[in-house]
């Protein structure tokens, strides 16, 4: 549950952040109407990076849960599966 949380925050955290950015360079650089842009610029800039910051963090938990699910292959030697294999049954005559 927690990758999923982690996935869900990635956008909105990122959108959220530029955009105080932008406001915040903006305000810097051209006053009161410098900060709206500034902050509309910062909040596209962030949603864009966002979404490339779901797919690579959605691509890497894939990734990591292929390498985890893989189980290794057994494969017996040569002489294991060459061998004559003899069952002894106990209590059975070989009179017969």
């Amino acid at each position: 549950m927690g990758k999923w949380l982690a996935i869900a925050s990635e956008l909105p955290c990122m959108v959220i952040s530029l955009l105080f950015v932008g406001q915040i360079i903006g305000s810097s650089w051209g006053g009161t109407s410098g900060a709206v842009w500034g902050a509309i610029i910062g909040a596209i800039a962030g949603f864009f990076i966002g979404v490339v910051s779901i797919f690579k963090t959605i691509s890497y938990y894939e990734r990591l849960e292929t390498t985890t699910n893989r189980r290794p292959t057994y494969a017996p030697p040569m002489e294991e599966i060459l061998e004559d294999v003899e069952f002894a049954i106990e209590g059975k005559d070989d009179s017969l």
